[in-house]
């Protein structure tokens, strides 16, 4: 292997970086070393940091082994020799260290990139790669922290980031300002990647008809729910953007499902079991159509047990075949979800005006409304999915950029 420049190496003489983020010297290695094969530095806050030579040698920056248009590896790890080791490592004059490998190669790696993969800090830096945490709450919510500005949502990436942000951390937003212009259903949540198609359309329109083929498409109220828990991947974000609103009746319910099942764990630790292990299957019925798909209501991280999802809906459910004593636990577990559900304690009610969108966790947040009469005003509402891993990449892409603005600083 040739020593070769680093793409985007930068005036000061630090090497480019082995991916498209920027990485700020918050900590400047003060030595390096070889060390059992792999690489040791030692950082200027006196703490030290032992590096695989394998992680080292796949992500070092150099075009041979980052393409430097894709940023994507070029080198395959079976390209580099298993028993490859560091023979020595050392900092330059410019702050990068620079290993010298048993094969005769030389890496230069930039220090900011380097403390930001260190060892021990999960998946990289948890400032630069975990999402804002979340705020769990209840029906005394201050609505102020999840109403936004979107009055130039399209130009303002500051705007963009408030929204994405109490998307995130509440699970829900209601940005104002939007218009009604019936394309920005599409204009605005494609602002974080694209509309998920489903058997109701790219975008639906939500408004009372004769031939409903949902409880959604009539003017009865609808209690607390998620949207499609018929499918093997239940969407993750749902918007809703409201162009006419004048009817009595029709204002839209929410909940923090994740605040309601933690009540429920507290209260009756052995239902919220039975929910969180029996699969439940739900099923559509429709004319034309035949989902199903079959898992607990709580749907629990595997390795931390926290709650990642709810499938939650009261009216779209296959009858049970399980022995009688789960299937009773299952449906008292379910009957005490619906009235913590329905308690104001837990829910939040809010009335959407013309111009409005509402944005929200289709996996956590519940939503619902109550009836309203149509022959009083109208009320239509357009709605699309995206998913919630659109959300989180552009609030990594975010956070990148605000990176970069402070590594120009």
């Amino acid at each position: 292997m040739a020593q070769v420049l680093e793409p985007d190496a930068d005036a000061a003489g630090l090497p480019g970086t082995p991916d498209f983020d920027s990485y700020p010297v918050r900590h400047w290695p003060v030595s390096a070393e070889a060390a059992a094969g792999g690489v040791e530095v030692a950082w200027d806050d006196g703490t030290r940091s032992r590096f695989h030579p394998m992680v080292l040698r796949e992500n070092a920056p150099d075009p041979e082994t980052t393409h430097p248009v894709t940023r994507e590896q070029a080198l395959m790890l079976t390209e580099i020799p298993a028993d490859l080791a560091a023979a020595t490592a050392s900092v330059d004059g410019a702050g990068a260290v620079v290993v010298r490998w048993t094969d005769g190669g030389e890496s230069r790696f930039h220090p900011g990139w380097l403390h930001a993969h260190r060892p021990g800090v999960g998946a990289g830096d948890p400032d630069r790669d975990r999402l804002p945490p979340r705020v769990i709450w209840g029906g005394n919510l201050d609505q102020a922290a999840v109403r936004v500005d979107g009055s130039r949502i399209l130009e303002d990436e500051e705007q963009l980031a408030r929204w994405c942000e109490a998307l995130h951390v509440y699970g829900f937003a209601i940005l104002e300002g939007v218009g009604t212009d019936r394309s920005v259903i599409e204009t605005v949540p494609g602002l974080l990647g694209p509309l998920r198609d489903n058997n109701f359309g790219r975008v639906f329109d939500v408004v009372s008809k004769q031939d409903a083929d949902s409880n959604a498409y009539t003017s009865m109220g609808l209690p607390l729910h998620v949207d499609l828990a018929t499918r093997e991947y239940m969407p993750g974000l749902q918007f809703l953007h409201c162009i006419e609103n004048g009817a009595v009746g029709g204002e839209s319910m929410l909940a923090d499902a994740f605040f309601i099942i933690e009540r429920l764990r507290q209260e009756s630790p052995d239902l919220y079991d039975a929910l969180s292990s029996v699969p439940v299957t739900a099923a559509n019925k429709a004319v034309n159509t035949d989902y199903r798909w079959t898992t607990p209501i709580i749907g629990l991280d595997p390795e931390t047990k926290a709650p990642l999802e709810v499938r939650w809906n009261p009216w779209l459910r296959a009858p049970m075949t399980a022995e009688y004593e789960t299937v009773d636990k299952v449906y008292r577990g379910m009957r005490r979800l619906f009235e913590l559900g329905d308690s104001a304690d837990n829910t939040l009610t809010v009335r959407l005006r013309p111009g409005e969108m509402l944005g929200f966790d289709n996996r956590r947040v519940l939503h619902g409304r109550t009836a309203y009469d149509p022959t009083t005003g109208g009320r239509a509402l357009r709605g699309c999915y995206v998913e919630r891993e659109e959300l989180w990449s552009r609030l990594r892409i975010l956070a990148r950029h605000r990176r970069a603005q402070e590594a120009a600083a």
